[in-house]
């Protein structure tokens, strides 16, 4: 009664006189224990709890708490050990689940932590608490920018399009950074025999071998939860592959590794006619001067406050969405003609780094202080994507990359343009 009515201290008194009665009783264990824990006795709680847990180990509540104290012990092993036990018990508690979820979480296993979570949503539908941490967990573990990319249809048209014009009966298909299998599934529908998809992101991974099996390809789509790089014939896959298809691109195309895994993919996966898709892409550029960007690039004098010592937490040799409205003659100002900063040709093994020179003409006269980036994708033959007018709902945008030095530059003289890149790109200016 005394702890019903919250004096943790009597109640505390009187189940401690109780234990001393009776030791062995493992109701007044777990009582005392939930008593010490009230009012903030961790360490009598734990030793009431693991006593009880000692005289009978199949209680939920008891697991839980001890794995509740183990946890903020420090020890996440120990307590994920405990709240499974706990869950395994009573699996209608949702508190369980959330704590399960977290310790996951701490020891690095978000696929885990997710899983838990949505089995978690699925018994508990109206508990919001549950799918704002599952989302929480989510967003935090996988880029945001996958769901945007699904939700563009005029990319995934395209790539069908190409799928269905590339693909041949019997194909054995490659397809490298499968995100939620829906190129594999496109290649499967299209003729394919096999796909092989490749996923190094654990939960995309899993989300993708459901979803193939959701769409009843589990039989001709195999997801790989591995790099490309790591892939070995033989083992998982029975021989190279006759169809390449990926879309690893960003809006400057290379930045999210496209040259290292087709270089590599020539050597070790495609068979030596295999056909890709993409067949190629050409990215173009042009001198631009946008004072609003640089506003992130070159941080001075804020409100009357020097504030430049900030700089140094910009990334000066990276690029990043234009964000431009063109109608707003403030924001950027075209200066120069379009020229090609790379063409990439991925029907052979690509070069990972390459240098162009080009001399290209001022069309308006202004202080060059940035490239502004776009591309062609050219996915198969009559087939292309580009990004050079891109419409709000679109997931690739173009870039555009402030230039350490800025360029005074007149209308009607030209200038050279020399684009090189590395691992990153590194352009300079010479008039």
């Amino acid at each position: 009664g005394a702890f019903l009515q919250g004096d943790n201290e009597r109640a505390i008194s009187f189940l401690q006189n109780a234990h001393a009665l009776a030791p062995e009783d493992f109701q007044i264990l777990a009582n005392l224990g939930k008593a010490c824990m009230a009012a903030g006795q961790v360490a009598a709680a734990h030793s009431s709890f693991q006593k009880a847990y000692e005289i009978s180990s199949n209680d939920a509540e008891v697991c839980y708490y001890l794995g509740y104290i183990t946890e903020h012990a420090g020890d996440a092993v120990g307590a994920e050990t405990l709240y499974r036990q706990a869950l395994k018990i009573n699996p209608a508690d949702r508190q369980i689940h959330l704590q399960l979820s977290n310790v996951l979480h701490l020891q690095g296993r978000q696929r885990e932590a997710l899983r838990v979570l949505r089995i978690a949503e699925a018994r508990f539908p109206d508990d919001r608490d549950i799918t704002f941490v599952r989302g929480q967990l989510a967003s935090n573990s996988v880029p945001g920018w996958h769901l945007p990319m699904l939700a563009d249809q005029a990319r995934n048209d395209a790539y069908e399009r190409a799928i269905i014009a590339k693909v041949q009966p019997g194909d054995i298909v490659l397809d490298i950074g499968t995100g939620s299998g829906l190129l594999a599934m496109m290649a499967i529908r299209a003729g394919a025999a096999h796909v092989y998809a490749c996923e190094a992101d654990e939960i995309l991974a899993d989300l993708a071998r459901e979803i193939v099996e959701r769409n009843g390809f589990q039989n001709q789509i195999t997801i790989l939860p591995k790099h490309s790089t790591s892939l070995v014939i033989g083992e998982d896959m029975p021989r190279r592959a006759d169809l390449l298809v990926t879309e690893i691109f960003d809006r400057a195309v290379i930045g999210e590794g496209v040259l290292p895994t087709m270089n590599h993919a020539w050597q070790n996966l495609l068979d030596k006619k295999a056909r890709v898709i993409p067949e190629g892409a050409t990215l173009f550029g042009a001198l631009t001067q946008a004072p609003h960007l640089q506003r992130f690039h070159h941080i001075e004098t804020i409100n009357g406050f020097d504030l430049s010592p900030m700089t140094v937490l910009a990334h000066p040799l990276t690029y990043r969405d234009a964000q431009i409205d063109f109608s707003k003659s403030d924001q950027c100002h075209v200066l120069s003609e379009p020229f090609t900063v790379r063409a990439f040709d991925f029907q052979v093994a690509p070069d990972l780094a390459f240098r162009t020179e080009n001399s290209v003409r001022i069309s308006e006269s202004g202080e060059a202080d940035s490239i502004l980036m776009w591309f062609d994708l050219q996915l198969a033959p009559g087939v292309v994507f580009s990004t050079h007018n891109t419409l709000e709902h679109q997931h690739w945008r173009q870039a555009t990359q402030i230039l350490l030095d800025r360029v005074d530059c007149q209308s009607g003289q030209s200038v050279d343009i020399s684009s090189a890149y590395n691992g990153y790109f590194d352009f300079s200016i010479g008039v």
